[in-house]
């Protein structure tokens, strides 16, 4: 009797324990989040940067991580922006550095503009999102970087 009782409990605890799982939902910036391949005014070498929500989800700000582009593994720098998630667009003035690039670094966003669809993978022709944005650091004033590329297809020959 008691080999009885044992195996109903197991059932009972076992079948308590499923829990259905809640639907995954978005980010509050998933239109303007990504992996994106960036050249200086559209021509040169491909450079990594990205984009992504910041912990508390807003729906006003994002992180933009240019570590490729303009530090490297021991300088990066990423720091958070100001979206308009409607107009799919993005600035930030005097942005400043989370990351470990010296001397208090700041840098600068205007004309931060995603376009669904309107780029395409080089190698693969697979249709996907474009991006463009000016960028200027504080420890190169005047020099402002016009960056254009597209969302990563992931798609091998695309990757650079």
């Amino acid at each position: 009797m008691k080999k009885y009782f044992y195996i109903l409990t197991l059932f009972v605890l076992s079948i308590s324990a499923c829990k259905k799982d809640e639907p995954v939902g978005g980010t509050a910036v998933q239109d303007l989040s990504g992996e994106w391949w960036v050249q200086i005014d559209g021509t040169g070498d491909y450079y990594g940067i990205s984009t992504y929500n910041t912990a508390d989800n807003s729906p006003s700000q994002m992180w933009l991580n240019v570590t490729k582009f303009y530090g490297n593994a021991d300088n990066t720098i990423f720091g958070k922006v100001n979206v308009n998630v409607d107009n799919k667009t993005f600035t930030g003035q005097n942005v400043v550095n989370k990351g470990t690039y010296a001397g208090g670094l700041t840098f600068t966003v205007t004309n931060g503009k995603v376009t669904p669809n309107g780029a395409f993978g080089p190698s693969s022709k697979a249709q996907t999102d474009a991006i463009a944005l000016d960028v200027e650091f504080s420890d190169d004033p005047g020099t402002v970087y016009h960056l254009k590329g597209y969302h990563r297809t992931k798609f091998v020959d695309d990757d650079h």
